[in-house]
């Protein structure tokens, strides 16, 4: 062999070794990477298998939620305000009292917050009835939480006649959609 087919064969073995050493830490790396992956899809899996397991057990747990705060929220529908508004009327006219004045305003659900339905309310009448009205109000299921309560005595206090005042609430009723209703 001449010395110019020694040199070629040296750069040939030469450039093949190179290229066959590239080729094995690239096949390294991409191995490690799907190694990787592998083991973060078997650990998530695993869990995934752990969840579905116990998922009756999970069904039975909402169930009793649901079953525990039904009582305590309203089921958003079209006429909550209106429902919620009438039976605060009947409220007020059980109690004797008068509704003066009242409005009625839809606060959309946010992110981690139930949609609610605040009114605000000035009824009058005597002490009596008013107080009435709010033990009715306090033992009232699902609530109306009252959020502010302002109470003025009407005309001139006298020991012959009943003091009359009147009260004026700000409430609110959380509502629940439909879809999550037990």
């Amino acid at each position: 062999m001449n010395i110019w087919t020694k040199r070629a064969l040296a750069v040939t073995v030469g450039v093949f070794s190179i290229i066959l050493v590239a080729a094995a830490w690239i096949y390294g790396v991409l191995w490690s990477r799907y190694d990787d992956a592998q083991q973060q899809l078997e650990s998530r899996t695993q869990r995934l298998d752990g969840l579905i397991s116990v998922g009756s057990q999970i069904e039975a747990l909402l169930e009793v939620v649901r079953k525990n705060l039904a009582p305590w929220v309203r089921p958003d529908s079209d006429n909550a305000q209106n429902e919620i508004q009438q039976r605060l009327r009947e409220m007020i006219a059980a109690s004797g009292s008068t509704l003066i004045s009242s409005q009625v305003a839809l606060e959309p659900a946010a992110e981690g917050k139930l949609a609610t339905v605040r009114l605000t309310a000035t009824i009058g009448g005597e002490w009596a009835g008013l107080v009435q009205f709010m033990n009715s109000l306090h033992t009232q299921v699902p609530p109306l939480w009252v959020r502010s309560a302002n109470l003025q005595r009407d005309g001139i206090s006298s020991g012959t006649q009943n003091q009359k005042a009147r009260i004026t609430l700000q409430l609110e009723a959380p509502l629940v959609s439909e879809q999550a209703q037990p």
